[in-house]
């Protein structure tokens, strides 16, 4: 079945069409653009920084403490013991404040962190709608099996949650989190990127070549983050709300949502799979027939919404800073001792 094959519009429906001021996908394009320059000067920021100290030289500029947001075990146990110990744990706190601006943003804009901020949801994006103009449609697999491969991803965010949240004791949490491995776990990560293995690009491959065939196959099955987003979405105040007055039926917005959620049929979207994507805003032929509201009153237009989504950021960013909470105190001598020891 063609997920993103779209019925054609009823007289009625083209009669109704209204153009917006504003394209709704706009906005995310631009969110998105923004932030992929970001990950790009972060990555190569970090790099100088680690190839100084492998050097052995001291960088004169300070390591971007953003990099944390790409440790989100790192991240979950740091949030674990700041409520637990009542303060941010010094090693890459930063971890921890990114993966609490993304629970915000779960808890007031569904799943916006996934399709704005994700590095990987627009790669996904890219790949499947490649695949559908060069083989001329996506391919789903049935349902009993697409519902038994979602729950892939709440298997593995069990399993680290109950790991990390229940079966390690506090004082072990806190020896992990000082541990010279968690320390230096920022530079591991950097080397992993830099020199994939064989079996490592293998397995890059054959994701991408399943978000080729099936929309967000990896956002889809796999990705525990987008799992607990999705668990705590479901408390959103911001979901996607269908007008049945102005609604025509036409489908377009079910044919257009890339979690495959039947939109026609919902009056308000609740489901953990939404990514606030505003794909079906986009595709709806009657303006304000489908929208984003937030706490089911006020509309929530894909300019507002990024713009609420960046600030959360930029908030959980200067309240670390102010605070003292953003960059570790791990020194870079420290960290230099750290790689000719070996970690």
């Amino acid at each position: 079945m063609n997920r993103e094959e779209q019925p054609s519009q009823t007289p009625r429906a083209r009669n109704a069409q209204t153009r917006h001021r504003l394209p709704p996908m706009l906005p995310r394009y631009l969110v998105q653009a923004g932030f992929m320059l970001f990950y790009v000067w972060l990555a190569v920021r970090f790099a100088q920084w680690v190839s100084l100290l492998k050097a052995g030289e001291i960088p004169d500029f300070s390591r971007p403490a953003a990099v944390d947001g790409f440790l989100p075990i790192s991240g979950l146990m740091g949030l674990r013991h700041w409520f637990e110990a009542g303060q941010l744990f010094p090693v890459h706190p930063a971890a921890a404040l990114i993966l609490l601006g993304a629970l915000l943003t779960a808890l007031l804009l569904k799943r916006g962190f996934c399709s704005w901020v994700c590095p990987v949801f627009p790669l996904s994006e890219g790949l499947w709608r490649l695949g559908a103009k060069l083989c001329g449609r996506t391919f789903a697999p049935p349902f009993w099996l697409d519902l038994l491969l979602r729950s892939l991803k709440y298997l593995l965010l069990g399993f680290f949650a109950y790991q990390i949240l229940w079966v390690m004791p506090l004082p072990g949490l806190r020896a992990f989190l000082a541990s010279p491995y968690h320390k230096i776990s920022d530079i591991r990560m950097l080397e992993f990127f830099q020199h994939p293995s064989a079996t490592t690009l293998v397995v890059i491959g054959l994701l991408a070549v399943a978000c080729f065939f099936v929309q967000m196959a990896w956002c889809r099955y796999l990705c525990p983050y987008g799992a607990l987003l999705g668990l705590v979405s479901l408390l959103s105040l911001g979901k996607i709300s269908r007008d049945e007055h102005l609604c025509i039926r036409c489908g377009a917005c079910s044919a257009r949502c890339p979690a495959w959620l039947p939109v026609m049929h919902k009056r308000r979207v609740r489901s953990a799979e939404c990514y606030a994507c505003y794909r079906c805003v986009q595709g709806c032929p009657v303006a304000g027939a489908v929208e984003l509201t937030w706490a089911g009153r006020w509309r929530l237009t894909a300019t507002a919404f990024g713009v609420l989504l960046v600030g959360i950021f930029i908030g959980v960013s200067l309240w670390g800073r102010l605070t003292g909470n953003w960059q570790g105190q791990v020194s870079p001598q420290e960290v230099l001792f750290l790689l000719r020891a070996g970690g």
